[in-house]
């Protein structure tokens, strides 16, 4: 009797590719605002933003867009007396 070896291939998951962070200026293209106003809400801590040197003096943001996106579908569940950014004059 000839045994014949089967090869035994690991069964691979599918592990999806990370998300990439975007910078200020692709943010505020997917919220339809300025990059300034991004940098503004993210300052005031009403979008979440990650700094690539968090013990930096100036930080240099990026962002998730799932992160962006989860923030606006929570805009629609809050009232209309709810925090808002101040205007500079």
């Amino acid at each position: 009797m000839n045994a014949q070896l089967s090869i035994v291939h690991p069964i691979r998951a599918h592990v999806p590719e990370p998300e990439p962070f975007v910078d200020p200026d692709t943010a505020a293209r997917y919220l339809r605002t300025t990059r300034r106003h991004v940098l503004e809400m993210v300052r005031s801590g009403i979008i979440v933003g990650h700094p690539l040197d968090p013990f930096s003096k100036k930080k240099d943001w990026r962002f998730l867009l799932s992160e962006l996106h989860a923030y606006m579908l929570s805009c629609e569940s809050r009232p209309p007396e709810a925090r808002k950014l101040s205007r500079r004059a």
